[in-house]
């Protein structure tokens, strides 16, 4: 997008002008998605706001993830348009870290180390994905109230044994979850990995099945940070284009993030907690694409052609951390 739009629901200005515009980009609407354009014998705007109910609707039902919505900016006062919407189905793209920071404190997983940290600058530094030991951001907060639980449970004096081994074993995560974030945190800000990222990619030459998996990922991730040097995962979300009025919305430095664990001692409260966070927004701040009907849109321009690499590679690079983010695995910290 190379201007801020915003949508059109009252008009000013030269009625002519922006109905000429409107009409304009809804002839185009109509020709691209094979639809009648529809007619209308009411004034001016009722005319405008008429018709675009009527093209909203068929719209909608080529594609529930397209929102029809007339935007004006500097240049234009009215244009019809269309915003796609990329379906996420709320999911949640956690990338677990507890076996990169095994890996980490073990010398001869220096190179597969080495690996993903240039993968983790990329993603925190360029695609912005935050990390749980930054203050203020989302798992830090909850991550804050599992511990300040764990502490409440202890200043009520269980002495059952078992109860005991659970709370030890919760204070002793919470002690590694710190201490290891507090320590990864200024690695992977560090920008000399991202200047060295493809130097490392290329150089890492797998020995053996699971080494190629992640030889193959690292080379897809560099790829992604060749095409798209500057993009960040916010660049595409634009919440004043849908549902601009809803102030509930689960928001994308919330859904994405790094974090300790899929499977540590506090997985089932955490994400007890995130969904009932979540359950309570009817709204998920989505990437968005926006086709501006003042002219035909390009039919060689893919959508979301960055969000749908970025997200398929986040999965992969958490399935293979999940193989290694295990209690057998885990060296002394």
């Amino acid at each position: 997008m190379n201007h801020s739009f915003e949508p059109f629901w009252a008009f000013s200005g030269n009625r002519d002008r922006i109905a000429r515009e409107y009409f304009y980009s809804l002839a185009n609407l109509c020709a691209y998605f094979q639809l009648s354009v529809p007619q209308t014998d009411l004034p001016f705007p009722q005319n405008i706001y008429d018709t675009w109910e009527v093209v909203a609707k068929q719209v909608s039902a080529i594609d529930p993830n397209f929102h029809c919505q007339i935007l004006q900016d500097k240049r234009k006062k009215a244009v019809l348009s269309v915003i796609k919407t990329f379906d996420l189905s709320n999911c949640l793209f956690y990338i677990p870290v507890r076996a990169y920071w095994n890996w980490s404190q073990t010398a001869e997983k220096e190179r597969i180390t080495e690996l993903v940290t240039v993968i983790f600058a990329y993603l925190h530094q360029v695609v912005e994905i935050p990390f749980y030991a930054e203050s203020g951001t989302f798992l830090d907060y909850q991550y804050d109230t599992l511990e300040q639980w764990i502490y409440e449970a202890e200043d009520e004096g269980n002495t059952d044994e078992e109860e005991k081994g659970w709370r030890k074993q919760q204070e002793d995560t919470i002690y590694e979850m710190r201490r290891a974030g507090g320590h990864i945190m200024p690695v992977i800000k560090n920008p000399a990995w991202l200047t060295r990222m493809e130097e490392i990619v290329l150089n890492y030459h797998h020995r053996d099945k699971h080494e190629l998996e992640w030889e193959l990922l690292a080379i897809e991730f560099l790829q992604l940070y060749r095409q798209y040097p500057n993009r960040s995962i916010s660049d595409g979300i634009h919440p004043d284009l849908v549902y601009p009025y809803e102030e509930e919305r689960i928001r994308v430095e919330e859904y994405t993030h790094f974090y300790w664990s899929d499977r540590d001692c506090f997985q089932d409260e955490l994400m007890e907690m995130i969904n009932c966070s979540f359950q309570e927004r009817p709204v998920q701040d989505e990437p968005t694409a926006v086709h501006f009907f003042d002219t035909l849109p390009d039919p060689q321009k893919v959508d979301f052609d960055f969000e749908t690499r970025l997200f398929g590679l986040i999965e992969r690079l958490r399935d293979l951390l999940d193989q290694y983010d295990h209690e057998k695995y885990h060296g002394t910290v």
